[in-house]
């Protein structure tokens, strides 16, 4: 077995590096290596657990090809691989692969049309790695809104669609949507048409219509939609009494949000509620442990320049919504970590006191359920800035990903805590696990800002960068900064191409990663948490 030493103490008061030097890894983590395994070169790479301490890698090129891989073992080593083609026709489109109860699918599309264009899925099998079974039909859509998301991988021309899929908390039920082409271009005449067909974990139809939303787009917006395990589908809605101008925009009065509730007859049961005097800023929907549908959010005052806290209501299964509980951003937490001069703190205090102190371009990210019923919200500073060259006239677009924010919400609705981790990243999110005792927060930082006050000052003089986790006490918010490994080299192994996409969730402490170590081989690396 290749286990790293842990032998090593990390004394941050007194800790530095060279540019060779590998940054030891927090003596509450252990990792272990697989044996070098040959590279598969794919621009599509999807990593699962099955749930018995084996992981299913599915690799596809842009010719339908796809390589499947299994690694088992406490090292994790690769133990099989196998292949599979899925024959091209035109206008065909990859749509994913996704992980059903405990069977694997390829779902794809193919223009069967003018303006019609069907879905179909093949079934992977985890012992053969390959496919088992025919093509199945799933369902087929006219008229689809003429665009391909971001991320779609088209594999021949003249392919329009898209499907968006959506999975109940335990990935027992599917529901497949898209959009309809809007029959007029002008918003305050048109209703958009939602459809929606449900399946379960064999690829069995649940049931299927087409929706027409209640309310012209200049009405509404579509803000998120969940699942539950009996394959009801919730629109989060926020509806307008007035069309919104630049005089009403910051009106509560003139808003309000609702959750439509699909029927598989076609029909939406509407529940209304409100924020009372706030504006919705962004808000989640998530299936907890009892069916119930927790709504949550972050909430600003009019006229605010962001989130000024966060909200939890909660759906529960006969359509009974509670009242919105709020949890307010405090001042001392809006400024943590911040470097910020006395002029600028006596800005902040003023603003704080005419209510216009808050978080700008927080979005929320993930809901966590807890073993004991509270729940962790967890949130990111995101926004995206851009520059133009003025010779060329190109626009080049930066997405920066920045504090993360984490919210404890106990069983019986009080506030267990509120932390916030620096972050600056342009290149990736934030990964969120819960264990029964602790929530972590993974990403990569420089090893510096270990060193960090609630003031923003760092021992600048610290180099190198980790992928790190900063684990919270679930029940007292007592926060640890955990190194995890250096994202140059593991136990002495240089590593390359880490991205955060790569992490595949193994238990509630601990999680696998796959990384390129050169020579035409990667290596799959084990992180557990000792708790």
């Amino acid at each position: 077995m290749k286990i790293i030493n842990l032998t090593l103490l990390f004394f941050l008061g007194s800790f530095s590096l060279t540019a060779q030097d590998e940054i030891p890894v927090s003596s509450e983590v252990k990792i272990t290596k697989s044996d070098a395994y040959p590279v598969v070169n794919a621009p599509s790479k999807e990593y699962y657990s099955l749930g018995n301490g084996e992981i299913l890698v599915i690799k596809l090129n842009r010719k339908g090809g796809l390589i499947i891989q299994k690694f088992s073992g406490e090292n994790l080593n690769e133990i099989q691989r196998g292949e599979a083609a899925l024959k091209i026709e035109k206008g065909t489109a990859i749509e994913g692969t996704f992980k059903m109860g405990d069977a694997f699918y390829l779902m794809y599309s193919k223009l069967t049309g003018s303006r019609e264009v069907t879905l179909y899925s093949r079934e992977i099998s985890t012992s053969t790695l390959t496919f088992t079974g025919d093509e199945k039909e799933l369902l087929t859509m006219t008229e689809p809104e003429n665009q391909v998301p971001f991320g779609a991988i088209v594999l021949s021309k003249q392919t329009f669609p898209r499907f968006s899929f959506d999975f109940s908390s335990d990935r027992s039920m599917m529901v497949v949507s898209y959009r309809k082409k809007p029959k007029v271009k002008d918003d305050s005449n048109n209703n958009d048409i939602i459809g929606m067909y449900a399946f379960d974990s064999e690829m069995n139809k649940v049931w299927g219509n087409e929706y027409q939303m209640p309310y012209t787009e200049s009405l509404m917006d579509n803000l998120d939609f969940t699942l539950d395990s009996n394959g009801n589908g919730y629109f989060l809605i926020r509806k307008y009494k007035e069309e919104v101008t630049r005089k009403n925009s910051e009106s509560a009065d003139n808003q309000s949000l609702a959750i439509l509730i699909a029927n598989p007859d076609g029909n939406l049961n509407e529940v209304e509620f409100n924020l009372g005097e706030y504006i919705t800023d962004d808000v989640f929907m998530k299936e907890n442990k009892d069916g119930n549908i927790i709504c949550a959010g972050y909430y600003r005052k009019p006229k605010s320049y962001g989130a000024d806290g966060t909200f939890v209501s909660i759906l529960d299964s006969k359509g009974n919504l509670n009242n919105p509980k709020f949890y307010e951003f405090s001042l001392d937490f809006i400024k943590k970590y911040k470097r910020i001069s006395e002029k600028q703190k006596g800005r902040m205090e003023k603003a704080d006191e005419n209510g216009r102190l808050a978080m700008t371009n927080l979005e929320m990210r993930n809901i966590q359920v807890l073993e004991d019923g509270g729940v962790v919200l967890g949130g990111e500073i995101y926004y995206v800035t851009s520059t133009t060259d003025p010779k060329t006239g190109r626009t080049t677009y930066t997405y920066h990903f920045d504090d993360v924010v984490l919210v404890k919400i106990n069983a019986d609705g009080e506030l267990g805590w509120m932390q916030k981790f620096p972050k600056r990243s342009v290149s990736e999110s934030f990964r969120l696990m819960t264990s029964e005792r602790y929530t972590y927060a993974l990403f990569l930082d420089p090893v510096r800002n270990a060193t960090m006050t609630d003031d923003g000052e760092i021992n600048r003089e610290i180099k190198g960068d980790c992928v790190t986790a900063h684990r919270v006490d679930n029940k007292t918010g007592e926060v640890k900064y955990l190194h995890l490994f250096d994202l140059r080299k593991i136990d002495g192994t240089p590593v390359y191409q880490y991205r955060l996409n790569r992490v595949i969730s193994l238990t509630d402490n601990s999680f696998a990663i796959e990384l390129y170590i050169k020579h035409k081989s990667d290596m799959m690396f084990k992180v557990e948490f000792e708790e």
